[in-house]
């Protein structure tokens, strides 16, 4: 027990780095510019009612509690629930209090302030610190929130004494609770807990309120240009005013900064300011989409005079959504059909518990899978699943937690609170397509969707109606969000999306449900309900087989024609027994036809089948008829008569042994006391085969540096197959090492896989906050004294300058040179981007070069763009003399510290079919510095009728990996 302590104890040293000057913040300086620390680990826990005053006191003893981790419910649960007798009301499943303990030493600065933030806990939470009471969250079970705990806390290094109840017991003034659903509501911490310490000048956390923290927008998007508006409010706790600047950086995912804004303001003492910065992304532009789902970071960065104070980091994704009569939804300008599933986060056993690493990867399930779009049901989600759709590339629908039935009162501003919270904490996340603005099976609620607007206007919100009970329109709302379970008419009137539909084991249903929603522009999309077998006391609405994932996320046949419907990757796929039988045989690929064998022989080669029900989808699943019995099936798919995938289904024999398989998920897993994995015991006959048909009772046993959730109390360990597949949760220590599972079944060939653990790092920014390259951009124009300077260049009237100095780098000179004389002159012209920088430049004849040459250039690599737009020149054609535009043919020598090459063989010339797209011609290297001696970069053309031209350029320094001459 005292090692317990000792850990529950541990000492965290909070060391802020205030750091001279606004330009060179190491990346570790600004991870240290606020601290974020995981504090999941070792909780002493108890369930069940005590007496207030007396557990709370420092003095209490919680030596004989249990030790646990979060993510942690107050109780693990069968698949049966319990055998609970519940109804949808749930008035006696789960509903705890539970009593969590834990000391806490931090060494801090008196002036810092303390803060416990937590990601959400079912569903009322009270907080405790060194005996006092701090105050209490019961918004809701789904939402963050965070507690103040400056004034409470020893900063010292001594101990600090935390206490938490987190009561689940049954109060109707908590959304969803106060009516019945279709969900369970588990008890306990169930999703991360967080140290933070904030400098006195600081960013407010993002959801306190509709002003708070930090807003990224997108007003407008085009296709070679975005501009970026970003809202930030900074909270100064002092007690005298001070001089604030706020830099916001634009950061691409090779770690450059692209874009800077500035701003400065005196705070007052003891108040705060909301900072509005507008810039834009003008070249290089990457957009956000389902294919491509390219992040940018924002690094807001919050000074005092010239010391850091705060830095806080969110993702951009640049994307515009468009709803166009008769077109449908447009993701960046295309035309999108949204193809996806209604997902609950609930996982067996641990209920809603769930590690980060096992939200992820639902998420890349889904986008394994092809689907687009993820309506999450019926309650705001974790940040990591999230996070993933922003990495992985999905739109997501979110709402409050709520069902059918709601309460006036406090448990309707309890629903509206939740709302505007959910908005806030997930507003600048890109894969956000829309918000609800109503009440599942209600429809449009007033109240919700001006929330929904007052927040966030840039989003649509959903109806979120059923036809049956609610109004056929989307209302006040901006969508028409029903369901569809009776194939209800759909208005044309309102863009719709099918927020749910059902599901058939043969994928029938769903292939119906997607193409009627094909059929009309206006209906751009629809979500099977649902993704998982998922846990309720409806129960006929519970687990069933016909959903593409089970509950432990095994893929059921009806995620196969998902896969082909929405992948471009051949495939195709035999269906077993769940929806074939021995005389049809169902196929699901996105080939333009099938072969199908029986036992080597040849049963039939078909098309897709015939059905004017799924005549809109892409790939309607195949069907073929058997006249023999069953035997080794494959299928053959072909494009264009060419064979490109294949697929067999072997009949299986007697179960003879099992196979052991981690989900990996391409990552190795972290000795946090909580990451998760899951296992899965395939039986497989002889050969190999999976016989889908088992059911065998699989007991696992672990050795070493893991944990497998559950016993066979609620019957995870021994696991009942599904399906031939047994699971089971692997959970990690807090020691890093190795493992050994081996699964045994009565008459079966035992298996063991061996695995292991990484050592984990609670610092969270440490995690998460990368490096940062913040170079100058230094761009110069160059032309005559009477140039149209391009905006936000420099100028380099080379008429009246012979040299220009680089500022940003050192006071570096760069000269530009001819054999014979050079001219700087004017209006060569450009109906295009960059027109001013095009319009004017130094021209030399076509049988001379131009030279430019850096001296003094720090040593370092960098990237260098030179423009070259081409100009008019004197012609003949048939003997007239004509002005004409020809094109360029430079060559780029550069001589630095890697010596002479040719860095440019051929310039890419200015293009007049590029519509919306003319630039000018323009040429990327790279040249080195040794910091002594001169670089030279000499252009050549070798058309020698047409004349040299050097527009300006741009130059910047590149990052620590430098080019060696090895690398040449």
């Amino acid at each position: 027990m005292k090692l317990i302590k000792s850990i529950k104890g541990m000492l965290i040293f909070v060391s802020i780095l205030l750091t001279n000057g606004l330009i060179a913040q190491t990346t570790t300086q600004l991870q240290k510019a606020r601290v974020k620390l995981d504090i999941n680990e070792q909780w002493t826990f108890y369930r069940g009612e005590l007496n207030e005053q007396e557990v709370t006191s420092t003095t209490f003893d919680d030596s004989k509690w249990e030790v646990v981790n979060v993510p942690h419910s107050m109780k693990l649960s069968s698949n049966e629930l319990d055998n609970s007798t519940d109804t949808s009301y749930q008035r006696t499943f789960h509903r705890y209090i539970g009593w969590y303990r834990k000391e806490l030493k931090v060494q801090a600065n008196a002036s810092q302030k303390v803060y416990l933030e937590f990601e959400g806990a079912h569903q009322h939470t009270k907080l405790w610190v060194n005996g006092k009471y701090v105050g209490e969250d019961m918004v809701s079970g789904f939402t963050p929130f965070h507690f103040d705990v400056t004034d409470f806390f020893h900063k010292d290094g001594k101990a600090n004494t935390i206490v938490l109840s987190v009561d689940n017991r049954l109060n109707p003034n908590i959304p969803p609770d106060g009516d019945r659903r279709d969900y369970i509501l588990y008890s306990g911490l169930y999703r991360d807990v967080y140290l933070v310490v904030k400098n006195p000048l600081h960013l407010t956390f993002d959801w306190e309120d509709k002003y708070a923290g930090v807003y990224i927008t997108t007003p407008s998007v085009a296709k070679n240009n975005a501009t970026v508006s970003i809202r930030s409010t900074v909270r100064n706790e002092q007690k005298s005013a001070v001089s604030t600047t706020v830099v916001q950086r634009i950061i691409d995912q090779d770690g450059y900064v692209i874009a800077k804004m500035t701003s400065e303001k005196e705070v007052g003492p003891n108040t705060e300011y909301t900072f509005n910065q507008t810039a834009g992304i003008t070249e290089n532009l990457h957009s956000w989409s389902i294919d491509d789902p390219y992040l940018y970071r924002v690094q807001t960065i919050v000074y005092q005079n010239d010391q850091v104070m705060d830095m806080v980091e969110n993702p951009l994704g640049i994307r515009k959504f468009d709803f166009i009569d008769g077109e449908g939804f447009l993701l960046n300008g295309e035309n999108i059909e949204l193809i996806g599933v209604n997902k609950h986060q609930q996982y067996p056993f641990v209920g809603d518990a769930v590690a980060n690493s096992l939200h992820r990867k639902d998420a890349e399930q889904f986008k394994e899978a092809g689907y687009n779009v993820v309506r999450l049901a019926h309650y705001p989600h974790d940040n990591s699943f999230v996070e993933a759709c922003d990495e992985l590339g999905i739109l997501l629908i979110e709402e409050a937690p709520s069902w059918i039935h709601f309460v006036e009162g406090e448990w309707f501003d309890n629903l509206e609170e939740a709302t505007r919270i959910m908005i806030r904490n997930h507003r600048n996340h890109p894969s956000i397509l829309m918000w609800s603005g109503g009440l599942n099976h209600r429809g449009p609620v007033e109240r919700l969707h001006y929330a929904c607007k007052e927040e966030d206007p840039t989003r649509m919100t959903g109806s979120n109606g059923a036809p049956w009970t609610g109004p056929v329109h989307s209302g006040i709302c901006d969508i028409y969000t029903p369901m569809d379970y009776q194939n209800t008419p759909v208005t044309e009137d309102d863009f719709s999306f099918l927020c749910e539909h059902g599901s058939s084991k043969d994928a029938l249903t769903n292939q119906f449900e997607v193409s009627k929603s094909r059929a009309s522009a206006n209906r751009f999309g629809v979500a099977l309900w649902t993704a998982h077998d998922y846990f309720s006391f409806q129960k006929d609405w519970g687990m069933q087989p016909r959903r593409p994932f089970s509950i432990y996320r095994v893929p059921n046949p009806v995620n196969y024609w998902y896969k082909s419907e929405l992948t471009k990757t051949p495939m195709v796929y035999i269906a077993d027994e769940r929806a074939s039988t021995d005389t049809k045989i169902v196929v699901f690929s996105n080939c333009d036809e099938v072969e199908l064998y029986n036992n080597g022989q040849l049963v039939a080669k078909q098309k897709p089948d015939s059905d004017p029900n799924r005549s809109f989808c892409n790939s309607p699943s195949y069907t073929f008829t058997l006249n023999s019995e069953k035997g080794d099936l494959k299928a053959k798919g072909l494009i264009r008569g060419v064979e490109v995938a294949d697929y067999t289904l072997n009949k299986y024999g007697k179960a003879y042994q099992l196979k052991l398989e981690i989900e990996e998920q391409n990552k190795t897993m972290v000795a946090s006391g909580s990451d998760m994995r899951m296992v899965r015991a395939y039986i497989l006959d002889k050969d190999g085969n999976h016989v889908i048909g088992d059911q065998s009772l699989v007991s696992f046993k672990i050795e070493g540096e893991g944990i497998l959730v559950g016993d066979a109390e609620i019957g995870a360990n021994p696991n009942k197959a599904y399906w031939g597949t047994a699971s089971i949760v692997l959970k990690s220590t807090l020691t890093a090492g190795n493992f050994k599972i081996t699964a045994k079944a009565k008459g079966l060939k035992s298996s063991t896989i061996e695995g292991k653990t990484l050592p984990y790092n609670r610092d969270i920014r440490q995690q998460n906050i990368a490096e940062v390259y913040d170079f100058p951009i230094v761009k110069v124009d160059m032309g005559g004294d009477d140039q149209l300077l391009q905006f936000d260049w420099y100028r380099w009237d080379g008429t009246n300058s012979s040299t220009f100095t680089l500022k940003d780098y050192d006071n570096a000179e760069v000269t530009v040179s001819s054999k014979q004389e050079n001219q700087w002159t004017t209006a060569f012209g450009l109906l295009g981007n960059q027109p001013y920088l095009a319009m004017d430049g130094v021209i030399v004849d076509g049988k001379d070069e131009l030279s430019i040459t850096f001296k003094n250039l720090p040593k370092g690599t960098y990237d260098l763009k030179t423009y070259h737009h081409s100009i008019k020149v004197l012609a003949k054609v048939k003997g007239n003399a004509i002005l004409e535009k020809k094109l360029n043919t430079y060559q780029i020598n550069v001589e630095d510290a890697l010596g002479k090459r040719i860095a440019v063989p051929a310039i890419e010339p200015t293009s007049g079919t590029k519509l919306r797209n003319l630039f000018p011609a323009k040429a990327n290297y790279s040249i080195t510095s040794d910091g002594k001696s001169e670089i030279k970069v000499i252009i050549k053309n070798y058309a020698q009728d047409i004349p040299v031209v050097l527009n300006g350029f741009e130059i910047t320094k590149k990052n620590k990996t430098q080019i060696t001459k090895q690398t040449l």
